[in-house]
């Protein structure tokens, strides 16, 4: 994933001192400015003063819950385009009410290292490119789904939309590497289970490419085998476990759909040529 700048700031509004300073540690590696507010309201004053550049928001919370304040924040133009991340314990309807209050993202806590900083950095990612670039019109994206599974790459496409995108089959490392080279895809959705090679060493080899290293990739995993990637954190954008649900690969498909799209319009604004 591409270097930032200059850090970013980062809203943490968790009550639990104890908690607060766990996620602070699990995000201390990616070097970006933390502030910190104890509630929703504590939340939306802080937000008055320093803009945040994204928003790690617990539910539960004394004089104003998560909820209550995703909804405000949402509601004020001028802060309605900074994303949320909903970080809660709680399992009974969360996230459907996290989405529904308008927040952008949404982890159970605890929440696994490697996870919880991709999707930080994919978030944070966005925004400095939409900062740089406005608000541009959504774009069809080339799609490259590899997995030796037939039934995840159809449920890919089925869950995303097939009019929605361009996509692009493969079914093992090699064949993936030939459909890179040949139709240039703006995203990679990475089965771990591939008919032959590796899902990892495609995927490093896709980060240390000059012409490839924007490529966002989301990784479809099992349980148990993201603690495999995360000394490969980098190549990835986002993780989803398998087995799919139609929601939320829609959603993290157009996350990093979106991120694609922002990345050509930067390039091109810079005068830098596209990757794909």
């Amino acid at each position: 994933m591409s270097q930032f700048a200059s850090p970013m700031t980062i809203l943490m509004v968790e009550d639990n001192a104890l908690q607060r300073r766990q996620i602070e540690a699990q995000l201390q590696a990616l070097g970006h400015r933390i502030i910190s507010a104890s509630n929703g309201q504590e939340a939306l004053e802080r937000m008055e003063v320093a803009r945040p550049d994204l928003v790690i928001m617990d539910a539960v919370m004394p004089s104003m819950d998560g909820f209550k304040a995703c909804e405000m924040m949402k509601a004020n133009p001028a802060t309605a385009g900074i994303p949320i991340l909903v970080l809660t314990a709680l399992s009974r309807d969360a996230k459907d009410r996290s989405y529904a209050a308008g927040a952008d993202d949404f982890l159970r806590k605890p929440a696994n290292t490697m996870l919880l900083q991709v999707r930080v950095q994919t978030h944070l990612r966005i925004r400095a490119l939409a900062l740089q670039a406005g608000t541009p019109a959504p774009a069809r994206p080339k799609v490259l789904v590899v997995s030796a599974s037939s039934l995840v790459r159809s449920q890919v496409q089925n869950h995303y939309g097939k009019d929605q995108a361009t996509f692009i089959e493969a079914q093992g490392e090699s064949q993936a590497r030939a459909q890179i080279m040949t139709h240039r895809p703006d995203l990679m959705v990475l089965d771990t289970e591939l008919l032959e090679g590796s899902a990892q060493t495609l995927a490093v080899a896709v980060h240390q490419s000059e012409e490839l290293r924007d490529m966002p990739i989301l990784l479809l995993y099992t349980p148990g085998e993201l603690e495999t990637w995360s000394r490969l954190q980098e190549p990835v954008a986002d993780a989803l476990e398998k087995p799919l649900v139609a929601p939320e690969t829609r959603r993290r498909v157009s996350l990093l759909a979106r991120m694609a799209h922002l990345q050509k319009l930067v390039q091109a604004l810079s005068g830098r040529q596209p990757s794909s």
